[in-house]
């Protein structure tokens, strides 16, 4: 009986588990010396409020990658932005666009608002996600 226990309680924690494995952001189009950064893997949606993991890097080149060592598998969209005045916000002109250089993953954001079903990623397993930053075009 006790063995038969032990047994179902070993299953039970390795079928229970949702797996986590490292998430690699590669990004592309940064400007070192122009500020920080942000780089956030949201859930559910592309609002930052959403993003259950994030980072915030001064880029050491035009392109680096940003590691998430422990991202459980699921459905995530990473959203990045250059906070070029360090107030840690993607800053917006009155009609809501960005103000600041920022890049969505799948290329997603550059011609119409963002939607997380256009950026989503699928995680399973190590996954390597490329993010390319672009100034936007209202840039101070």
């Amino acid at each position: 009986m006790l063995r038969s226990t032990i047994g179902m309680i070993a299953v039970l924690m390795l079928t229970g588990a949702a797996e986590a494995a490292p998430l690699t952001v590669q990004v592309e189009g940064a400007i070192p010396g122009q500020g920080s950064i942000l780089v956030g893997i949201c859930s559910g949606s592309l609002d930052f409020g959403s993003c259950r993991y994030s980072q915030t890097v001064q880029p050491p080149a035009a392109e680096f990658q940003v590691a998430f060592p422990d991202v459980p598998d699921g459905s995530y969209a990473i959203a990045v932005f250059q906070d070029t005045n360090g107030n840690n916000n993607l800053d917006r002109d009155q009609r809501g666009l960005p103000l600041e250089p920022y890049g969505f993953s799948n290329g997603t954001g550059r011609t119409a608002p963002p939607s997380f079903e256009a950026a989503r990623i699928i995680v399973t397993g190590p996954t390597l996600a490329k993010v390319r930053i672009a100034r936007s075009p209202l840039a101070r």
